[in-house]
């Protein structure tokens, strides 16, 4: 191993994908890991996504060529590895003419998606005048349907998987177990480490300001609200919103539909609710492709976690979702990512153990 010293004892700050994902392959190398998690592993953040598993089609037109690649080298990472709680999904985008700049866009946007994937792409994209569907009927005035393939989750039988796996790699998991004092060489809580990793979402800047280390990055908190409706959903659904400014998607789940998600700047990541504007908003846009619109009353259930993105200098929804490792002698600490990317972290990390 070129004189890396292995059986090094690692403690990792936060029990979310991220954390988990992290300890799991440092503790393939070998490495002894305790994660540190203040409520239960998974329960934040990491448990209100859209259950996609993505190298994120959308973020082609700002050029975040890389990220797109490693979130599609990672998508097939998590479909071959967990085969029983994955699986490929087939999303629509319906166009309401047979030729505009907008189905130019997304038809040249998803064969570079394809192209990106190359060997691991999830099967070849079409385009047709109709779709046949079991459950939602589209209104008629769609006259184009673009269709690709991407991966999706049930992220709770993943999460379960995952936490097996890292009992019977004897990693250490100390739930309900709040971190507030850690330092730059190696201690957390008067326990020493050779390593610590910091993996706490939208909580990394904080903590590390509370502990008197200076964050490299700025954060930008921003929620992002799902409707879960009583409906069924063959395929999933992916459509410009309301106002026309951003997509939504609309995703088989547990035989019903998975409606989201909403992009809201917050001023913290504490306990986040969904709000009657933002029903209101995933509703309405919703409805607008719908023969047969939705109420409220078909609403059973509902989620919002608050998403860590880099702040950038743009608008922060064309902000990169990459992520970054500040390193502070014997203290790494990650931010950005996402549940789809997170074995690309995980890979860093290990090489700089």
């Amino acid at each position: 191993m070129g004189g890396i010293l292995l059986n090094k004892k690692i403690g990792i700050i936060g029990g979310g994908i991220t954390g988990l994902i992290v300890g799991i392959f440092l503790a393939k190398e070998g490495h002894k890991v305790s994660i540190f998690e203040k409520s239960t592993l998974l329960s934040e953040t990491s448990s209100k996504t859209t259950k996609l598993l993505h190298g994120g089609l959308r973020y082609l037109e700002n050029f975040y060529f890389n990220e797109v690649k490693n979130g599609l080298n990672d998508r097939s990472w998590w479909l071959e590895n967990f085969p029983k709680q994955t699986r490929k999904l087939k999303i629509v985008i319906p166009f309401k003419s047979r030729f505009s700049l907008a189905l130019i866009k997304f038809f040249f946007g998803i064969k570079l998606y394809e192209f990106l994937a190359g060997s691991k792409n999830l099967g070849e994209s079409s385009m047709s005048k109709q779709i046949k569907y079991d459950f939602f009927a589209l209104k008629d005035n769609y006259k184009t349907y673009l269709s690709f393939f991407d991966g999706s989750m049930d992220d709770d039988s993943l999460g379960r998987e995952l936490i097996s796996l890292a009992k019977e790699l004897n990693i250490e998991i100390l739930e309900f177990n709040e971190v507030k004092n850690f330092d730059t060489q190696g201690t957390i809580d008067k326990n020493h480490f050779d390593k610590i990793i910091l993996a706490v979402g939208p909580w990394s800047k904080m903590l590390l300001e509370q502990n008197n280390i200076k964050s490299r990055k700025e954060i930008d908190y921003i929620k992002g609200s799902h409707l879960i409706i009583n409906r069924k959903l063959e395929f999933g659904l992916m459509f410009s919103d309301i106002y026309k400014s951003r997509y939504i998607f609309a995703l088989p789940y547990k035989d019903h539909t998975l409606l989201g998600t909403t992009e809201e700047k917050v001023s913290h990541p504490e306990f986040p609710e969904i709000s009657r504007n933002e029903i209101k908003y995933l509703i309405d846009s919703f409805n607008q492709i719908l023969k047969k619109p939705i109420s409220k009353n078909e609403i059973i259930s509902s989620y919002s976690g608050v998403r860590p993105l880099i702040k950038s200098k743009d608008n922060f929804h064309k902000s990169s979702r990459d992520f970054f490792i500040q390193e502070n002698d014997s203290l790494l600490t990650i931010f950005g990512g996402k549940w789809t990317t997170s074995p690309t972290i995980a890979r860093k990390i290990v090489t700089m153990i």
